[in-house]
């Protein structure tokens, strides 16, 4: 018999080593994939811009995740049309394909007038669509054209339910009927959180030559409707993730960083414009672009208290931004201010379980985001989508993971029947002439 001590030492022993066994375990486990997906657009996001903001304590919310997660460029496609683009996310299909090639269309001809592009014109499944099928509960909230909504296993905000009171704006029919579009006044009372100006809201109008009323139509045109329309939809998110269960995947689209980064930027960044920018106009405008995406930031922290740490949360843009100059210069009349346009490459941020922690990847592509998402959940990626799964930000075991494959998620159904809002088609139009992506 061993000495009292000495047994009383090996007893202790024993259950120190079966106490460590599964914690020892845990560091040869394969990462689990989280137990939801938050899917965040946030237009028009560059490191060109970002990664500034992010060294100066600006973006907190976006530099955690950042630092905890992996991130890197993300590649866009030609025409750089921001409705081609996110529906070419949101399918990991060619234009040519899913059926949206522009932010217009021209039902009466070429020489007819254009109406804006919805989502009737897509031909193939979206992400949404087949996750449903999947019977994954989905909530989708702002994305471009998804209009009119569209049935989904879960709830969908179409990107014109901010108009307010339209038809088709939601599924189920009349979600959120009663969140009413943000009043002009409370974004006038934010513009002092974003620039320096005694705006006159009798003083807007489009074509004028006064410089006046041409700084007020920039502020109108390129902040207050980008502002109202972002916090729409923020307050939108806020209702669907707060209502019963989170849903296991969740997309959520911001737009506004694109339209101020077209209106402010030779404000903020002056030296490539020739004409030059009173320095006036700098110091009330320079700090628009910064301040809005620290607003996205708060943003995307108010979204984000929804989920825990089970949570994949991947940020995206369509495409990346920068002055409006030389090869990247467009011919718009002078009251339209347009100093920003797009660049190739946009950004990507992956966060949660199974991510690669403070990895930079060399490059994904907006055709990566579909067969990524599907991979993480362990379903099948088509054989007909473009793009393939973004594998390095993820740790080996599910990086490394053989896909799951499928011929195809297409169905041969027909494009939906078409269906018109005039009165918000003029309104959509009015805004693309503004941007100078169709002409007068």
């Amino acid at each position: 018999m061993l000495p009292a001590n000495v047994s009383k030492r090996v007893a202790v022993s024993l259950v120190v080593a079966v106490l460590c066994l599964p914690a020892a375990a845990c560091f040869d486990r394969p990462a689990k994939p989280a137990s939801k997906v938050l899917v965040l657009g946030l237009d028009a996001g560059t490191w060109d811009l970002l990664d500034g903001y992010i060294e100066r304590g600006l973006l907190p919310n976006l530099a955690r995740l950042r630092s905890e997660g992996a991130s890197g460029a993300l590649k866009s496609i030609r025409p750089s049309s921001s409705p081609v683009i996110w529906t070419t996310v949101a399918t990991s299909k060619r234009p040519v394909d899913h059926g949206i090639t522009f932010f217009v269309r021209y039902p009466d001809g070429p020489k007819g007038k254009p109406a804006p592009v919805t989502r009737t014109l897509r031909k193939t499944k979206a992400v949404w669509n087949i996750l449903s099928d999947h019977e994954k509960d989905v909530a989708v909230v702002g994305w471009m054209i998804t209009w009119p909504a569209e049935e989904v296993n879960g709830r969908l905000i179409s990107d014109r339910a901010h108009y307010g009171q339209l038809d088709h704006e939601s599924y189920p029919p009349g979600y959120l009927a009663e969140l009413d579009p943000m009043p002009v006044a409370r974004a006038i009372q934010a513009l002092p959180e974003f620039m320096t100006i005694n705006f006159d809201p009798a003083k807007v109008r489009a074509g004028s030559e006064d410089p006046e009323e041409q700084v007020n139509f920039l502020v109108s045109d390129r902040f207050i409707r980008a502002y109202r329309r972002d916090s729409f939809f923020l307050e939108a998110a806020d209702r669907v993730l707060a209502d019963g269960r989170l849903p296991d995947v969740a997309f959520v689209y911001l737009r506004g960083t694109d339209d101020v980064q077209h209106g402010f930027w030779k404000f903020m960044d002056p030296e490539p414009f020739e004409d030059g920018v009173p320095e006036q106009q700098q110091r009330d405008f320079g700090r628009v672009i910064e301040r809005y995406w620290a607003w996205t930031d708060k943003a995307v922290g108010r979204i984000l208290e929804h989920y825990d740490e089970d949570t994949l949360v991947l940020v995206i843009s369509d495409h990346g931004a920068g002055p409006a100059v030389g090869k990247f210069l467009v011919e718009t009349p002078s009251y339209l201010h347009l100093s920003g346009s797009h660049r190739q490459r946009g950004i990507v941020i992956a966060h949660g379980p199974g991510v690669r922690r403070g990895e930079t990847i060399e490059e994904s592509s907006v055709y990566d985001i579909t067969p990524t998402i599907l991979h993480y959940l362990g379903l099948p990626v088509a054989d007909d989508m473009v793009g393939t799964v973004t594998t390095g930000l993820f740790e080996p075991s599910i990086g490394e993971r053989e896909p799951a494959r499928v011929a195809t998620y297409e169905t041969g159904g027909s494009v939906a029947e078409d269906i018109e809002d005039k009165e918000v088609d003029e309104k959509v139009l009015e805004h693309l002439r503004s941007l100078g992506y169709i002409g007068e």
